[in-house]
């Protein structure tokens, strides 16, 4: 019988790599899936909409939609290919992945960085430039100092080898109970939030509220779905996986031992006029 991945706690740590911290991992722009098209993946079969471009308001915490966005999510094919195996193993779940973000333009990006720095002026207590930059840098990666020639300037998103995805039910197409909105920049947000919760209750499922049970649930089968086949995710975003990335191989230390670890990435910036 397979295995129920809702089942397996989700390993977690304090004091995480964030997306401040990967830009000196080597890139090797000679491996051959450095030239892989972006894929839309509605076209693969992969459900899915661009949370930032959604025009109805509920796209909490932004509640509008963003000049630069896109309604439709790409990746770059062998993600896209590796997604698909995701939802094979997702089926035996009743559950789908739902994506919400890939590849995002850099205009996107900058965007997205000034909302998070705003946030940190609104949140922390008359902070500095640095203290803005690390909240900001927790949930975002810094676009200030792109260069197309400079790995250490690539934020992950603009690689096309980053998704933000929740997951939704394959029959009724709800979005499951994750407990806590995407993009929220806040603890709850933290991948093993409700891992910490339930340790906090002596490991005792039955001590946390219903809601917090379906979270920890539904995080733990996305996080265990994903990995499995290859793809990081990020500690702070329960929604963040990368796979080829500088990124990916940074939260792939959380993940793997030293021997099996990866040691460069391969791709750089997309674009969408090359697919």
């Amino acid at each position: 019988m397979m295995e129920d991945l809702r089942s397996p706690p989700i390993p977690f740590r304090a004091h995480a790599a964030t997306a401040l911290d990967y830009r000196d991992v080597p890139v090797d722009l000679d491996d051959p899936r450095s030239n892989e098209p972006l894929v839309d993946l509605a076209e693969v079969g992969i459900a899915g909409h661009g949370y930032y471009a959604r025009t109805d308001g509920f796209n909490a915490p932004y509640d509008r939609a963003f000049p630069s966005a896109s309604d439709r999510v790409w990746c770059r094919r062998s993600v896209a290919d590796r997604l698909r195996t995701v939802n094979e193993r997702l089926a035996s779940h009743g559950a789908e992945l739902f994506a919400l973000n890939g590849y995002r333009s850099l205009a996107l990006q900058r965007e997205l960085w000034a909302f998070f720095m705003d946030r940190a002026g609104a949140v922390l207590d008359a902070p500095s430039d640095d203290e803005r930059v690390a909240f900001a840098g927790t949930y975002c990666s810094d676009p200030r100092r792109f260069d197309a020639h400079d790995p250490r300037t690539w934020p992950t998103h603009v690689t096309g080898g980053a998704l933000d995805t929740t997951l939704r039910s394959r029959e009724t197409r709800e979005l499951l109970h994750m407990g806590g909105i995407f993009d929220d920049p806040d603890e709850i947000s933290h991948t093993g939030h409700f891992e910490a919760a339930l340790a906090q209750r002596g490991g005792a499922e039955h001590r946390l509220t219903l809601s917090e049970r379906e979270a920890l649930r539904n995080r733990r089968l996305l996080y265990w779905a994903m990995t499995e086949v290859g793809f990081a995710n990020y500690a702070y975003e329960w929604w963040h996986f990368d796979w080829g990335t500088q990124f990916w191989v940074v939260n792939s230390r959380t993940q793997c031992d030293d021997a099996s670890s990866p040691t460069h990435a391969w791709y750089g910036p997309a674009s969408l006029e090359k697919s």
